[in-house]
């Protein structure tokens, strides 16, 4: 049970830091519209965050099945 509260917590981690990815792709956008920053510094800005969201994504999946596969393993076990 401890291992599913770690999983819960990294993945809640992990949406916080998607939640961060996408509030920088919004203000990198809004700079661009508001012509604060050249074209090519936006797309290097976002290609970074893109990296991270590449990052992070494989990590959720993966926890993801982690807890599927206890919760599969527990419904197995009281049959």
């Amino acid at each position: 049970m401890t291992e599913n509260k770690q999983i819960k917590h990294n993945l809640l981690l992990n949406i916080k830091r998607l939640e961060g990815i996408l509030e920088r792709i919004d203000k990198f956008c809004h700079n661009y519209n508001q012509e604060k920053v050249d074209a090519s510094v936006a797309v290097l800005k976002i290609k970074s965050v893109i990296e991270n969201l590449r990052e992070v994504i494989p990590e959720m999946s993966k926890d993801v099945k982690s807890i599927d596969q206890e919760v599969s393993e527990k419904e197995i076990g009281k049959d």
